[in-house]
């Protein structure tokens, strides 16, 4: 049975920051290379989850989370990309309505 994360892949964006915040996590970044563990924060700033279909890069989740909130959301949409298959997981986000993808709790 083919596996939602044959057909989708999953990445992290971090959020944009400005000024000052931008100049002290590119510095800290750049110290301790934390930018090279995918996924990670090291800004504090957080970022958003994106799936997108791999033959054509369409988005299907767009999942925006806090820095407290990364870890868990990667956790579970990594666990939906193993266990789900394609439409599973195209039904189960189509389904949400509301465009934010409730990463935490998620369908079943």
């Amino acid at each position: 049975m083919e596996r939602a994360g044959d057909v989708f892949e999953l990445r992290f964006e971090p959020r944009d920051r400005r000024g000052l915040r931008l100049l002290a996590a590119t510095i800290w970044q750049a110290v301790t290379l934390a930018d090279t563990v995918p996924g990670n924060d090291a800004g504090g700033a957080g970022g958003t989850y994106v799936v997108t279909r791999r033959a054509d890069r369409t988005e299907l989740v767009r999942v925006d989370v806090t820095h407290e909130e990364i870890a868990a959301t990667r956790a579970h949409l990594e666990r939906q990309l193993t266990e789900l298959s394609p439409g599973e997981l195209e039904a189960a986000w189509s389904s949400d309505g509301d465009g934010d993808g409730d990463a935490h709790e998620g369908p079943q």
